[in-house]
């Protein structure tokens, strides 16, 4: 699963668009955003090299005849490569960085994220951060102080959509539902009054993507 397969022109234009309706019943700003990955997992390279190292290393002194330090320092090296290469094949990543780390790492670029897209500079504090990370299979929903104390589960429920979406090989779906459960949330505690101007657009009603 990657961007440019998951995220074409005409799934941007169907989640654009569900954004819009979404934001049509409130005063409301939902960003939407997805990452390739959320972090490079450098120490992953390392953990693999050793592993591979530590096991080759193992296998030699167990089953092979004894071997010169020089021998042993070069198979263990070559081991150590193949390793550190083969910690590049994303199910092998994912393992070696784990949960917790792939958690951590998603979060901090939806804090990110939040920040750079302007989503807690809206007048009335109702930007709501959709974010998805498509490696980790991870999803983060976060609401400005205007929303946030109002969900009453309502980001668990979002960030369900989003994590199904990803599990079933469309996200592009989970963003769609995922932009509906906020946008009723959000028009329920922050409507538009029917009287008055509609109020300003203050963030592109667009689903922004990022390779890292």
């Amino acid at each position: 699963m990657s961007l440019e397969t998951s995220f074409g022109a005409e799934v941007k234009a169907r989640i654009g668009e569900a954004v819009r309706r979404a934001e049509g019943l409130s005063r409301g700003q939902i960003v939407p955003v997805v990452v390739e990955k959320s972090d490079a997992y450098p120490e992953v390279r390392y953990r693999g090299a050793l592993l591979a190292s530590a096991l080759a290393t193992l296998v030699l002194l167990v089953l092979a005849p004894p071997l010169g330090l020089a021998e042993l320092s070069l198979l263990q090296v070559g081991a150590g490569l193949a390793g550190a290469a083969l910690s590049l094949w994303d199910p092998v990543e994912r393992l070696l960085a784990g949960r917790r780390s792939m958690d951590e790492a998603a979060r901090a670029r939806a804090m990110r994220a939040f920040h750079e897209h302007g989503l807690h500079r809206t007048s009335e504090g109702t930007g709501v951060l959709l974010f998805a990370s498509l490696f980790e299979r991870e999803a983060v929903v976060l609401g400005d102080r205007g929303i946030h104390e109002r969900m009453d589960g309502g980001w668990d429920r979002a960030v369900a959509a989003l994590v199904d979406g990803m599990r079933a090989e469309d996200p592009a779906r989970g963003f769609i539902e995922a932009v509906a459960l906020c946008g009723a949330k959000l028009a329920e505690h922050f409507p538009r009054d029917p009287d008055a101007h509609p109020p300003p657009n203050e963030l592109e009603d667009a689903i922004r993507t990022e390779h890292r």
